[in-house]
């Protein structure tokens, strides 16, 4: 299921057990961007289910990630019909 823009991001505790941080901050660009990157390198495939495609999309060009995890999603929203899916036609994911 893909986040709607307007809805607040869903957290696993489980993924920010290192950090106390306030639910109102837990809706920050900053944050999210974070989490993203965190529930793709240390997640299971229900927190990238949680977060959306969409999300992650949005978010991929601005996080830091290991190469293989990087070439995966640019490969996944580089395939035609994704691309289509998820794309503004006038940028692409970097």
């Amino acid at each position: 299921m893909d986040q709607s823009a307007n809805a607040p991001l869903p957290v696993n505790p489980e993924l920010v057990w290192d950090y106390d941080i306030p639910p109102v901050e837990q809706q920050t660009a900053a944050f999210q961007r974070w989490y993203v990157a965190r529930a793709l390198t240390r997640g299971r495939a229900a927190d990238v289910r949680a977060i959306g495609l969409h999300t992650i999309y949005t978010h991929l060009p601005q996080i830091t990630l290991p190469a293989e995890i990087r070439r995966f999603w640019e490969w996944y929203f580089g395939l035609p019909d994704v691309r289509h899916r998820y794309a503004d036609t006038t940028t692409t994911a970097a």
